[in-house]
């Protein structure tokens, strides 16, 4: 694996383009811009968000349980709301572990309210598309196995909160995947990120020309 350049270096025109400036503020629309534009990380998004949909539906104690029934009211809570926000600080955590391992050494966590957003960040440190993916598929592979092993052990009650666990985790995981989409568009081409945690902005890089690295 090629070493990343340095933040220098990408501001060279003639070995790098500047393909994307994103601010913090403008994450949400982009990745609604991206979620449905074909890309092998969103492929893995849908499936998983599908199979999760289905097995809440296969699960589904509604034809046992009132629909007005506190278990059933509560399961939907635990499901989609509780499990959920419990999860943020694994989710988050588990992005951290790839840019520890990588040397960064400037890392926050933040949050948009009104994107309803939470994200971790390495102020100024250079990411390849290696170690970009590493950092955005952790938390979701992660966690959706661990789901699966759980569903796959227990009751039937807990199949179906889990399951919705896991279907509120996959569309958490949207953003990673659509910026890692984005970064699997340019072809052959190498391309960096980096963010400026006190700006608020992250920026992307192509090289000009093809090559193996990143």
């Amino acid at each position: 694996m090629m070493p990343a350049p340095r933040i220098e270096e990408l501001d060279d025109l003639a070995a790098y383009e500047k393909v994307l400036t994103l601010p913090y503020g403008e994450i949400a629309p982009f990745v609604i811009g991206h979620i449905t534009k074909p890309s092998l990380p969103m492929l893995l998004i849908w499936v998983t968000a599908g199979a999760s949909l289905f097995l809440s539906a296969w699960f589904w104690p509604g034809l046992n349980l009132s629909s007005a029934g506190p278990n059933l009211l509560t399961g939907l809570a635990a499901g989609l709301i509780l499990l959920p926000i419990l999860l943020i600080p694994v989710h988050e955590g588990a992005h951290l572990i790839p840019f520890r391992i990588a040397g960064a050494k400037d890392i926050r966590f933040g949050a948009d309210l009104r994107q309803g957003i939470v994200y971790v960040t390495a102020h100024r440190f250079v990411a390849g598309k290696r170690l970009f993916s590493l950092v955005a598929l952790t938390p979701f592979l992660t966690i959706t196995l661990a789901l699966l092993v759980f569903i796959l052990l227990s009751p039937p009650w807990w199949k179906w909160v889990l399951s919705m666990t896991m279907l509120a985790h996959t569309t958490m995981c949207a953003g990673d995947t659509a910026l890692l989409g984005f970064m699997n568009g340019f072809g052959g081409r190498r391309v960096y990120t980096w963010d400026d945690a006190d700006r608020k902005e992250a920026y992307f890089y192509a090289s000009q020309k093809k090559g193996s690295g990143n």
